[in-house]
């Protein structure tokens, strides 16, 4: 691919200045003695990259029992970039962290109650870097560990707070291979 691209960038080079010689138009478009080969740059910065430079990104197939319809609105957030029955932002927020919670590591359930925090206290600033998703009761934790002194207890199990997937019926560590 990269031979075919070089000579279509050729022809174009050359189209675009009939009356400079081939050396003079290689010159101004290539960079040959920079230990690369030849690579089609510009003199101050940006570079095309070569087709061997392009990672590879593998398609997921999606799930035989799933569908846009069912209402697993996790499962299609965190794989879709938008789903019309969640709000961008999360959805957004939702493939950032793979669908699982920021705070105790988790995956989301369909049935579990979502908070936006904000990670600096400042409700004014919605920056992405600043906001995660948390479980409504792991967002109480957060704030909670921010004013009061630490129990001890760690409360990252579902089966502790009384919850799990009714999706799956999975309680516990189970509930950590939904998703």
């Amino acid at each position: 691919m990269d031979y075919h691209l070089f000579g279509q960038l050729l022809r174009w080079a050359k189209h675009r200045h009939p009356k400079l010689s081939t050396h003079q138009i290689v010159s101004r478009y290539w960079r040959v003695n920079q230990g690369d080969g030849w690579v089609f740059q510009t003199n101050d910065g940006p570079k095309l990259r070569r087709h061997n430079e392009t990672p590879i990104r593998r398609h997921i197939k999606v799930q035989a029992n799933r569908s846009p319809y069912d209402g697993d609105w996790v499962y299609w957030g965190t794989r879709l970039r938008n789903y019309p029955q969640l709000p961008p932002l999360r959805a957004i927020l939702l493939k950032q962290q793979s669908g699982k919670c920021a705070f105790c590591g988790l995956h989301f359930c369909s049935e579990d109650l979502i908070e936006v925090h904000h990670q600096d206290g400042n409700h004014g600033n919605q920056s992405l870097k600043n906001l995660t998703l948390l479980h409504r009761h792991c967002h109480d934790q957060a704030h909670a560990a921010a004013t009061l002194p630490a129990t001890g207890i760690p409360d990252n199990e579902p089966s502790w707070r009384g919850a799990g997937c009714t999706e799956t019926g999975k309680f516990g560590s189970e509930a950590k291979q939904v998703g």
